[in-house]
């Protein structure tokens, strides 16, 4: 044979009979499987524990779907309350119906700043 020359390819079967590979080869070994399951387990609670740590004492996040809700009900008893103020005639003259008025318009204040509350992005509640 000539330098220059290449040898005739290996069949498959030759090439299997000069390496034998472990029946194994290419996988995993469940150890290290079961060492990275661990790390991550370890990196997610260390995680939440920091998020947890940001809250301020006594309270925790509230739901996205509960902060929700409750803003769509706020926003309902704003409409119900707004419509109780338009029915008001325009000029109260009795102590009764002054006090209602008043007292509609206490509502309509404290659902306001309810509202504002609750269309922020994150909303924490006592616990």
């Amino acid at each position: 044979m000539n330098e220059h020359q290449r040898p005739a390819p290996l069949s498959t079967e030759e090439k299997n009979a000069i390496v034998q590979k472990p029946k194994n080869y290419g996988k995993v070994p469940a150890y290290i499987d079961k060492f990275n399951k661990e790390r991550e387990d370890e990196r997610v609670r260390r995680q939440l524990a920091e998020e947890q740590a940001k809250l301020p004492p006594g309270t925790r996040l509230m739901p996205e779907d509960e902060r929700v809700k409750t803003l769509e009900d706020l926003l309902q008893a704003k409409k119900q309350c707004n419509n109780e103020l338009e029915k008001l005639p325009v000029v109260v003259k009795s102590i009764r119906m002054q006090q209602h008025k008043q007292a509609l318009e206490e509502k309509m204040f404290k659902l306001d700043r309810a509202i504002d509350t609750f269309s922020k992005a994150k909303v924490y509640v006592q616990i």
